[in-house]
């Protein structure tokens, strides 16, 4: 997928950091927040507005934006190599602020726990 038309991505790394940063949002898997899950690079990665994914500045972390392209899993659930962990909304996506984010990560940073 292309991304920056629509939505821009932010890559995490660890996956387990990634996942302990969107406990500390409380972003619902089952909202529409789109999260997809690297397995083989062991990264997480999630869709926020188009022309924002520089303002999560936190370490660890890289921004995909327009002229980057982002390979996801065909269907709903994925392979063993990459998944979604919660599925775009087909009508009306929802995407994670990265400014929060970036502070959630920071917080996890810190503490060592979600």
């Amino acid at each position: 997928m292309d991304c920056g038309p629509e939505w821009d991505a932010i890559v995490i790394t660890p996956l387990e950091r990634g996942l302990a940063a969107l406990a500390r949002l409380g972003l619902p898997a089952n909202r529409g927040y789109p999260v997809l899950a690297d397995y083989v690079r062991h990264e997480l990665i999630v869709h926020v507005p188009a022309g924002t994914a520089h303002r999560c500045t936190a370490q660890g972390t890289r921004s995909l934006t327009t002229g980057s392209w982002l390979l996801v899993p065909s269907g709903l659930h994925g392979s063993v190599s990459a998944t979604w962990l919660s599925t775009p909304h087909p009508t009306r996506p929802r995407f994670a602020d990265p400014g929060e984010l970036s502070e959630a990560l920071r917080q996890v940073d810190q503490t060592g726990t979600a």
